[in-house]
């Protein structure tokens, strides 16, 4: 009877070992999955951006983190009036509003805005009566877009700088500012 609670003895303490160690590598399938998820998610459905600088105020400030949608750029989904990330050179980032879509013609009389001959209303843009600018007529290829941002007299964009942008640049169209609190809004 001894011999008996001597091997139950045994036994159990391999039954508490196994336990053991199928606890420490139960945490181990979670976190390769959690990390697989959040590296799928932030490569190809959303990723957060930081604004830098003010060429799209009064729409997006200096420091706002925005959420960007991504599957924008493999489904091509791009309207007029959407502000998006631009990949640059050097793997560097632009935050700019698509104003001008593949086949249209941009013009800008007197700080006015045209596109294909007809005057668009650019609500998101202030003190358009101190801008003046004049942007000859210009064709935007297919599949390419022509950008600005909204602080028209502080922005590079289509216009000096960034040109006419290939859709294949454009990583993913903003959805909304979700920091600072105070600044949280829907940015299409």
């Amino acid at each position: 009877m001894i011999a008996w609670k001597y091997k139950g003895r045994i036994k159990g303490g391999c039954r508490v070992a196994e336990e053991q160690k199928k606890k420490k590598g139960s945490w181990l399938v979670p976190i390769i999955a959690a990390v697989a998820v959040a590296f799928i998610v932030r490569s190809f459905i959303a990723a957060p951006y930081v604004v830098e600088g003010a060429s799209m105020e009064p729409s997006l400030y200096d420091n706002d983190r925005i959420l960007v949608n991504k599957t924008t750029s493999w489904m091509g989904e791009f309207d007029r009036g959407d502000v998006v990330i631009i990949e640059g050179e050097n793997n560097r980032h632009y935050v700019k509003r698509i104003i001008g879509l593949p086949g249209e013609t941009v013009e800008m009389q007197e700080g006015e805005l045209y596109i294909d001959g007809e005057q668009i209303e650019e609500p998101y843009v202030n003190e358009l009566a101190d801008y003046a600018e004049q942007i000859e007529e210009t064709s935007v290829e297919e599949e390419e877009y022509y950008v600005m941002g909204d602080n028209r007299g502080n922005s590079l964009d289509s216009r000096n700088g960034l040109g006419h942008i290939p859709e294949e640049y454009i990583v993913g169209r903003s959805m909304v500012v979700f920091f600072p609190f105070g600044n949280m809004q829907i940015t299409n």
